[in-house]
Parts: C-alpha cells; structure tokens; sequence
C-alpha cells in the first residue's frame, strides 16, 4: 500500500514529493539546486550499478537539467534497510503535447537523457534491490498523470523490460521498437578492443579490409601528406564546425537550412557538453591547411567505452580513405588509452562490421497508459509546455483547440 504525500520541501529544499512503499521510500526532485546536492547519492549509486553508462552520470546531465527547468523529474528510491541509501534512480523529461485524436493536452515522460540528446538512456539500480527498487518506481510513476512512458536508447534493455512488467498489465500497453525505423536505429555495433592496435588489425577487421587500411595509412599518413590532430578546448569551435558538417549538409538538402541549422546547434551543445565533463576526444584528418573530415566520441572512463557520437568526411571532398582512416586512428588511439569497446552509434552499416564490430541493441520501450488516471493526463509541472502548445494551435488557426487547451491548463493550474 502507498502512502503518498506532498511536501513542502524537506529541510534542504531537497525533495518535492515523498511516497512510502514497503521497504522503500520513492522521492522525487525537480529544481537543479535539488539535483546538485543529490550528487554524492548519485555518484554512489552509479559506483554499484554494473550497467551504468557516461549518459547516466550526474555531470552529463548536470548542465542538461540546469538548462531546462521544469522539464524533468528525478525518481529517487532509497532502502529503509540502508539508512535512506539511494538504492534507485530514473531521470525523466516531461512534455506536454497536444493529441488532436483525443482532443487534449497530455503529459508524455521520456528518458532524461534525450534533453541533451545522448546516445544512451536508462536508470541507475543497485542489483540487490532491483526487484523491490523497479516495483516502488511503478507504483510511484503509476500515481502520476501522464500518458506515455518512452524509456528511448536503453543502455539496460532486460532490466527496463523488467520494469516495464512492473505496471499493472491491464492498464498499460507495452510496445518495443514500434516501427522499422526503430527498430534499424536501436542496433548498435560495438567493437571489441584488444591490448594493441595490431592485435586488433590481425584480427579483427575482414582481411581485404585490413589491407586497405594498411594500405591508406601507408600511402596517407606514413609519407606525411595526411595527419590527425586531437580538438583541445582551443581548437573546439573550428574543430566541431568540421564535425557538424556532413549532418548540416544532408539536413540542408533534405529538410531544408533551417533544420539543418537547428540540429547542428543541437549537436554543437552535445560536444560542449562532453567537452566540460572531460568526455570528449575530437579527431580531425587534414591533408596540408584542408580539413577532409572529423570524427568527435563520447569516452565513458569509468566503463572503459568509446561511443561515436558526430562527424564524417567533409561534405566537398568525401573519399572512401576518409572514413575509414578517421575511425582506423580513433581505435588507435582508444586502444593507447586503455579503453576496451568501441561504439559505433546508431545504425548497422556494412562499414561498421567490416571493422569487425558486433551488434547489440537499445532498443526504445513505450508503456502507454489505456486510460487516463483519474487526475487527468496532464502534469502540472507540464504548463510550460502545454502554453507553448496552446501558442502553436494558435499560430496553426486551431482556435477552437486553443480554448480547449487553455481550459484543461486553467483546470490544472487551479
């Protein structure tokens, strides 16, 4: 039985909701003051979790939450057996949309992660509690007014079906990877890395193409006419444009400059992000003062992986020993460094297995709601969005959603 009440704030200002479910208490946290202090629990329980990943670290999503006030929430399980020990966590982002089908407002939770875009989402569970610690976030999630749960890029994808079965099965739909599009970007092809960068080429890589990879660097990089250099924090603004490029060029010609635009923006604020939580390593190939190509990673220290994340060869010049040069030298370097997998990022390209990488996936599972709760589908914390919403309708000449819209956030505000 849940015993839920809303508080006025611990001492610290801390929490903003407390449920009691057995032997857990399920809190959440909503301002970045909040979040800042929940650090050391954080830092902890990422130290006990086997599957934690970079994009679940408190410092990755430190400058996404303090960007985005009032869009995410903060599930915190802590074990009454453990003194109050965080044993939990599951960061979410809030949204409210507009679903004309219905003809209302909605609040839909995604994976915090997606705030910054990041590769990887998911939670942080400490594995001896996992059972107890899955069922009181459900029960907790289960008290709140959404719609749509989209836990998108699982790191962990058994333990978030785990808590996907967690919901009570005659309310909730569970659908995973609904479409074929899903489906192609949840593979990932991870390449495992040896001790040394020949072992790896010995064995590793399809035999005709580790002779071409031999062959390039012979031709390219032995006799000096190419070279790589590693983005510093002066060389960042040149160095992401150069990795940028290929995705503002196929945005461009496919949905126009304006997209283009935009989602280079947004990938220039996941490279600044890595580059101030000392996760970035950037390669850029230069033939004399001409830039051919770059590639930028994500490096997770503490789980020795590297994640391809941007980049590609130059738009204007685009030849096969680009490609393959930039990720040839960037296993190099993982490998120097001690790292011990190397990601390829979304997608199963032929170019990736001939690295010799191997598939997993992420897949995305959406727990949707078959009924609203009996507060309705919109969170409160949702108004921003929900105003934002009513603007866009507006803008559409959808007056007559607009009023409704604005009823349902006049309800929730009162």
């Amino acid at each position: 039985m849940l015993d839920a009440a809303p508080l006025a704030a611990s001492s610290d200002g801390d929490v903003s909701h407390r449920i009691h479910s057995g032997s857990f208490v399920v809190e959440t946290v909503d301002t970045h003051d909040a979040f800042r202090r929940l650090k050391p629990d954080w830092q902890a329980l990422a130290a006990r979790d086997p599957q934690m990943s970079v994009f679940l670290s408190w410092a990755w999503l430190d400058r996404a939450f303090r960007d985005n006030p009032g869009r995410w929430r903060v599930y915190v399980v802590r074990a009454r057996a453990e003194g109050g020990a965080a044993v939990a966590i599951l960061p979410l982002m809030l949204r409210a949309r507009w679903n004309a089908g219905d003809g209302r407002l909605e609040t839909v939770l995604v994976s915090a992660g997606r705030l910054i875009l990041s590769d990887y989402t998911g939670m942080l569970v400490a594995p001896e509690h996992e059972d107890g610690a899955l069922a009181a976030l459900a029960a907790a999630l289960s008290a709140r007014p959404w719609t749509t749960l989209s836990l998108a890029a699982e790191i962990a994808p058994e333990r978030a079906r785990r808590f996907a079965a967690c919901f009570d099965a005659s309310a909730v739909t569970v659908v995973e990877d609904a479409d074929a599009a899903a489906r192609a970007a949840s593979v990932r092809p991870v390449l495992a890395l040896p001790e040394s960068y020949e072992t790896w080429l010995q064995t590793a890589p399809r035999r005709p193409f580790a002779q071409r990879i031999r062959r390039f660097e012979r031709r390219y990089l032995g006799t000096g006419r190419r070279c790589v250099t590693i983005t510093t924090a002066d060389s960042f603004e040149r160095d992401a444009a150069i990795a940028l490029a290929p995705r503002r060029a196929a945005l461009a010609a496919a949905l126009g400059p304006a997209a283009a635009e935009r989602a280079a923006a947004n990938g220039r604020a996941v490279l600044a992000n890595a580059l101030g939580t000392d996760a970035l390593m950037m390669m850029v190939l230069w033939e004399g003062d001409t830039a051919l190509g770059a590639l930028a990673h994500i490096l997770d220290h503490d789980m020795d992986r590297v994640h391809v994340t941007e980049g590609g060869a130059a738009p204007d010049g685009a030849t096969a020993s680009v490609g393959v040069l930039l990720h040839a030298e960037a296993i190099r370097w993982a490998i120097a460094h001690g790292f011990t997998s190397y990601d390829f990022g979304p997608g199963a390209a032929p170019y990736k297995t001939a690295f010799g990488a191997r598939s997993r996936t992420a897949p995305a599972l959406h727990i949707r709601r078959e009924e609203a709760t009996a507060g309705g589908p919109l969170d409160r914390a949702s108004l921003g969005d929900g105003l934002r919403a009513v603007s866009a309708l507006l803008d559409a000449g959808e007056v007559a959603s607009a009023r409704r819209a604005a009823g349902q956030l006049a309800a929730v505000a009162t």
